[in-house]
């Protein structure tokens, strides 16, 4: 969504490349007017027209671009690109139609030497404006862009390309002023003409390399760093994140440090957490679990001094007692563990797994259960699944986790003998604690148990208990 800053920001580019193409002109016709020579009006109107040129080629780039978001990211490169190959082919142009006409008392090789000079000087001044283009729009732009998503395809020039032509542009302009303030075009023999082109061309190609080798040696260390931020940081990676004020190395950079910094801040949660949790696990287990533990042991204790009649509710609660004691060791063990718990549906297959009779079908995002859901859970299917195959006689037996929208289902069903209608409140005298602990775990998640004959024939346990946690 564009915003009032964009659009500001934009209209104070435009007036800022106006001042650039002005300038550019200005520098660019400045020796010839500035020569004590006769120059002709014609020759100035050449070096002027480039920048007239360039500066409409940019408006008409900033108004087409400042229709999008993306547009906007890609307008300082593309205000570089339109600058050298408009100003380039106009100031070629302009000497060349300048050779055109007629030079009357001027030798050949002065013409070429003169020519010469123009081109590199006008040259040297189109990459600089350029680059001054390019510097304007990234600074005006991308602190208004901040806040907008960059696009992946916005590259900006690189930094081995803008040292060569910083390098390149100041030696073309540097060795078109020298030759213009120190040789007399006219009155220099043809040889030494010929020697200080080739000076002046030593020292373009010398500055190039110069340029080259610090772009070169720039992106290469910008580079390794970012690479080394990304290797630490891809051990926990994130969502990339954009480049908000450039899309070029300095850019890629920044990105790698801000994802190292977000895994460096994820880290010390994590170890905050982690510590968090060994604090509660050990209150849960000095405190609550033995607290419980003393409980059965005292109900174990107290039902031998008790009469017949107080022993079955003694017992319940030993039973009760012991069951919490040990869920709750289950919960200290999980609460310790600083990594992520594998998916509870590879838990419940490789529960299942262990039973070779049996197999599973599960349905609904299983993640939503809660921990101690998913401890009761497979503690149930564990029981069920044993007691089909010690009781049952069954030859296959079929587990099925459902995750409705507000509750889970939890089946087992065996195609065995089967069983009688089950009494619940006699099952412990039976002997039958197995059913009876089933029922309690389900208890514990507020849920109910029912057990009926199934359409295999055998046995078919249906638990059922809110997701919510209790």
């Amino acid at each position: 969504m564009r915003t009032h800053g964009v659009d500001v920001a934009v209209t104070r580019l435009r007036l800022a490349l106006g001042l650039v193409a002005a300038a550019a002109a200005v520098v660019a016709a400045m020796p010839h007017a500035l020569s004590s020579g006769s120059t002709s009006g014609v020759v100035i109107v050449g070096d002027v027209v480039p920048w007239l040129a360039n500066l409409v080629a940019w408006q008409v780039r900033a108004t087409r671009s400042s229709r999008s978001t993306e547009g906007l990211w890609a307008l300082p490169s593309d205000l570089f690109r339109v600058a050298i190959a408009t100003g380039a082919v106009l100031v070629v142009a302009a000497r060349l139609a300048l050779l055109a006409l007629p030079q009357v008392g001027t030798r050949p090789t002065a013409l070429v030497a003169t020519t010469a000079e123009d081109l590199i000087y006008g040259l040297g001044i189109v990459a600089l404006g350029a680059l001054a283009a390019f510097a304007l729009a990234r600074t005006m732009l991308r602190s208004a862009l901040r806040y907008q998503p960059s696009p992946t395809a916005a590259r900006d020039i690189s930094l081995r390309t803008r040292f060569v032509l910083i390098a390149t542009g100041a030696s073309f302009a540097t060795a078109g002023v020298l030759l213009d303030v120190l040789v007399d075009f006219e009155r220099t023999p043809d040889s030494a003409l010929i020697g200080y082109g080739l000076v002046a061309g030593a020292l373009v190609a010398f500055a190039t390399v110069i340029g080259w080798l610090l772009g070169d040696d720039a992106v290469g260390g910008v580079s390794a760093i970012t690479h080394r931020l990304r290797d630490v940081a891809s051990a926990d990676p994130a969502a990339d994140t954009p480049a908000l004020l450039g899309a070029d190395e300095i850019a890629d950079l920044a990105a790698a440090a801000i994802g190292l910094e977000r895994r460096l801040r994820r880290d010390a949660i994590r170890a905050a957490a982690g510590a968090e949790r060994e604090r509660i696990a050990r209150e849960l287990h000095d405190g609550v679990a033995k607290s419980i533990s003393i409980l059965a042991l005292e109900a174990a204790t107290v039902s031998q001094s008790v009469s017949t009649e107080v022993r079955p509710g003694l017992s319940r609660i030993e039973r009760i007692a012991r069951l919490l004691s040990e869920e709750l060791r289950a919960i200290v063990t999980d609460v310790r563990s600083h990594e992520d718990a594998r998916p509870f549906a590879e838990a419940l297959r490789d529960l299942v797994d262990r039973h070779p009779i049996a197999d599973l079908s599960l349905k609904g995002d299983l993640e939503r259960i809660g921990m101690l859901a998913r401890f009761e859970t497979l503690r149930i299917l564990d029981e069920a699944l044993t007691n089909a195959l010690k009781h049952a006689a069954a030859q296959h037996v079929h587990a099925r986790v459902v995750v409705a929208v507000d509750r889970v289902d939890v089946e087992v069903e065996d195609d065995g003998v089967g069983v009688p209608k089950v009494e619940w409140d006699g099952l412990a005298q039976g002997g039958r604690y197995g059913l009876v602990g089933i029922r309690e775990r389900a208890g514990l998640l507020r849920g109910n148990v029912s057990l009926d004959r199934g359409p295999l024939g055998g046995t078919l346990l249906r638990v059922e208990f809110p997701l919510a946690r209790p």
